[in-house]
């Protein structure tokens, strides 16, 4: 069966949308590599990053995102704990 359900954005345009998904993985990178102040830090600025984020973008286009950047179980379930 086909999947008709296609990927939006909400408020945002496709750069503003990849600019939030960009800080998304730099915040990333400092709860995985960052001293404990930077992990801090980047845990309360993920919540709220999170917050705008999942207020534009709908879960249809996180499963296609999902898909286009391979992304493992592994790596899924690291960033569903954050």
């Amino acid at each position: 069966m086909e999947n008709n359900f296609s990927p939006a954005l909400t408020g945002l345009n496709q750069l503003e949308a990849a600019v939030l998904m960009e800080k998304y993985v730099m915040i990333l990178g400092m709860i995985n590599y960052g001293t404990p102040e930077q992990k801090t830090i980047a845990r309360k600025e993920l919540v709220q990053l999170d917050t705008i984020i999942h207020q534009h973008v709908d879960g249809v286009a996180f499963g296609s995102a999902e898909r286009k950047l391979n992304l493992s179980e592994e790596d899924l379930e690291f960033i569903q704990k954050v």
